[in-house]
């Protein structure tokens, strides 16, 4: 399945682009979605106290942001509960097959967010699969992956995107 939407270019500008939710992929009980950000990279920062976090900022590459949030009932508090996946990627590669602690070429991370303490945050993955294939705004992801140091609902990502 192919989804698309047409954008405005500022020039200089870094823009991104949201994508209605995938049906294919998305895992049940929740909704997916991707932004393809242009003209950005993907910033890993450190807080105080250690823990990893990513910041997006104007730059040369195109980052990736997939976020998964799971339905909740909507009269419980803390039960909010999302991933997210962060990559990002040179615009004039066509093609990137990476394994292991190669996806880390492409600086991609794993984000649990949650009322879950000692159980959340973003981890660099390295142990998984991605196979990304880039030519004139399509863009192919697959990707396999796991996560040791939390629990993870989202394991793959398979999608064709337009942008």
């Amino acid at each position: 399945a192919l989804l698309s939407c047409a954008s405005t270019k500022e020039e200089g500008k870094s823009h991104q682009v949201s994508l209605p939710p995938p049906h294919i992929n998305c895992p049940e009980n929740g909704d997916c979605s991707f932004e393809i950000m242009k003209n950005s990279v993907l910033q890993l920062n450190h807080s105080a106290s250690g823990e990893l976090y990513p910041e997006v900022v104007s730059g040369n590459k195109v980052v990736v942001k997939f976020h998964y949030e799971k339905e909740t009932p909507k009269d419980v508090m803390d039960a909010g509960y999302s991933e997210y996946v962060y990559l990002e990627f040179d615009p004039s590669e066509k093609q990137l097959i990476l394994k292991d602690k190669e996806l880390q070429k492409v600086k991609m991370i794993f984000g649990r967010i949650c009322y879950c303490k000692g159980a959340m945050g973003y981890f660099p993955i390295q142990n998984g699969n991605l196979f990304l294939f880039n030519q004139d705004g399509n863009l192919q992801l697959r990707t396999t992956f796991k996560v040791n140091k939390v629990p993870q609902i989202v394991q793959h990502i398979d999608e064709n995107i337009n942008y």
